[in-house]
């Protein structure tokens, strides 16, 4: 491999630091759920499971994930490795939008929510570093902006039908008068 400029090894490290992230949680996750699968196991069996599948998964995902970050970084008219860098990115807004969401409460009351959602397009440019091709990307993608939420009380039943109702139940709290 030829000699790669400070540009590219630090790219060649950011790349190779997300890889081993991803490679270290899910090599845990799978780890951990090796260790629950072999729980009727000896803890020896067990151990060695969950160290075995770990790895197995965190080796792959690294392996996988570094490939991956080094054919988004390397240059298509060049081919030289770790040399694409993004040079520039343009948001525009192309429309707005007021949207509400309403969530009833347990008390009956309803909390609403409301924002405006921003359709931004957006116009990200990439350079490479060795031969200097520039290449773009253009995508749209939605944005909340403004939000507030507040809570709307529960209904208050009227107080002429709260004492109609006061006035029924005592009329027939009384014993009814009995002929002999």
């Amino acid at each position: 491999m030829t000699q790669l400029t400070q540009e590219q090894q630090a790219m060649q490290a950011a790349i190779r630091k997300k890889a081993m992230i991803w490679g270290i949680v899910l090599g845990l996750i799978v780890a951990g759920l090796a260790w629950w699968l072999l729980g009727s196991q000896g803890t020896a069996i067990r151990g060695g499971g969950a160290v075995l599948g770990g790895f197995a998964a965190g080796f792959a995902t690294l392996r996988k994930s570094m490939s991956s970050g080094a054919s988004d970084a390397r240059c298509g008219a060049c081919n030289a490795a770790f040399s694409i860098s993004r040079s520039d990115r343009v948001e525009e807004v192309i429309g707005s939008e007021p949207k509400e969401k309403r969530e009833e409460q347990d008390d009956a009351s309803t909390e609403v929510t409301t924002w405006v959602e921003d359709k931004v397009a957006v116009k990200e440019t990439y350079t490479c570093t060795s031969c200097g091709d520039e290449t773009t990307k253009e995508f749209e993608i939605t944005r909340r902006r403004d939000e507030e939420t507040s809570v709307e009380p529960a209904p208050v039943v009227k107080a002429a039908k709260k004492a109609d109702k006061k006035s029924n139940s005592s009329k027939s709290s009384k014993p009814p008068n009995k002929k002999k």
